[in-house]
């Protein structure tokens, strides 16, 4: 075998091992993880998994791939870049790769140490968001929605029993503290709900169940029938979004998967591409499944670095810088979060003030 075959067979190997994230990284679908997947494709039940320990064998076997991914992508163009932040545009495999992840072995960091770092899906995609005018997007306003009140659905021609989320209803409440509002919870995030805040507000924040394939998000049903709720009931598509005309500065996909899609040949096609061509400036997502504590802490610090000024990309490598530094050094726990799309900044203080406004009217 050539050697450029042998390299793009353990590039695209990528794919493969990140199409099942709990047996991949090891996360474990018990109390310290609420899963917030829909429809996994995984083969085994969470029960399974949480007695299934990534074993020695695998690790090497991922860290191996992830050293190649890195001598093959970054060490070639290592000594161009010398800015703060690096803009990767990932073709195909190669967009299963965390990038934040890649270490460089001799001087010991990883790639979201020395750089921060931000995905656009697309040649077309950057440049539709360079083209569009700042003052398009909303200053105020901002939609917060945290663990939907699913429950028995139907889904791909079987039922489903989506679990509540306790860590994406806690991590939602947090939000809306920070910016003032009060967040759809439960039975109040019904995908009617969702749909008519979408277009109007300046941040959007979606914690709840996702798609593993396509990220596809898991609201309330619209309203209580006898039978069970169909997926046109409940399920955030990117149909849906696509008929929105989005205003968002910042959407922050706070669900397994959410970075997830398929391959065409114009990039990937997932949900949190659909808000970006909906007119979303920035979408933060997440490569593959959760973990509740790391995520609860990445987003308290996110928001955080976001209210004191900060832009979103610098917000993320600092809340990822944080979370090294404190007892969660494993690349499963900080690595799937993904900034896609333009850098932006917010004045928080705005939003509260423009809710303090209406609750005086």
């Amino acid at each position: 075998m050539k050697i450029d075959t042998l390299i793009a067979v353990f590039v695209c190997d990528v794919e493969d091992i990140f199409k099942k994230s709990a047996s991949s990284f090891g996360i474990l679908l018990n109390e310290n993880c609420e899963d917030r997947s829909l429809g996994d494709d995984t083969s085994l039940s969470p029960q399974e998994q949480s007695r299934a320990p990534l074993q020695g064998d695998q690790i090497k076997r991922n860290e191996s791939i992830l050293q190649l991914c890195y001598d093959q992508i970054i060490a070639p163009v290592k000594d161009l870049l010398t800015e703060p932040e690096v803009i990767i545009v990932p073709e195909r495999c190669s967009y299963r790769v965390p990038f934040a992840a890649l270490r460089d072995e001799p001087a010991g960091k990883y790639l979201s140490e020395t750089h921060r770092i931000r995905i656009v899906p697309s040649l077309t995609t950057l440049g539709i968001i360079q083209e569009c005018p700042v003052d398009y997007h909303s200053q105020t306003g901002a939609l917060v929605v945290g663990d939907p009140k699913a429950g028995k659905v139907q889904y791909r021609g079987r039922t489903l029993n989506l679990e509540p989320l306790s860590g994406a209803r806690k991590e939602a409440e947090m939000v809306g503290r920070l910016l003032g509002v009060q967040p759809l919870l439960g039975e109040h995030a019904t995908k009617q709900a969702v749909l008519h805040a979408l277009h109007s507000v300046s941040l959007i924040h979606l914690a709840a169940h996702g798609h593993a394939d396509r990220g596809e998000i898991a609201l309330t049903p619209n309203c209580a029938t006898n039978g069970i709720p169909q997926e046109e009931d409940y399920l955030l598509t990117m149909s849906d979004i696509s008929k929105v005309k989005l205003r968002a500065k910042m959407v922050v996909l706070s669900c397994c998967h959410s970075g997830r899609g398929t391959f065409k040949q114009e990039g990937v096609i997932g949900i949190a591409r659909a808000f970006l061509a909906s007119g979303a400036r920035s979408v933060l997502v997440a490569s593959w499944a959760l973990q509740d504590e790391a995520t609860e802490q990445l987003m308290n610090h996110f928001y955080e670095h976001l209210a004191a000024g900060e832009s979103a990309s610098e917000s993320l490598h600092q809340a990822i810088k944080w979370l090294r530094s404190n007892g969660f050094t494993e690349p499963r726990q900080w690595a799937p979060f993904v900034l896609m799309g333009d850098n932006v900044t917010f004045d928080l203080q705005k939003l509260r003030q423009e809710r303090a406004d209406r609750g005086r009217e």
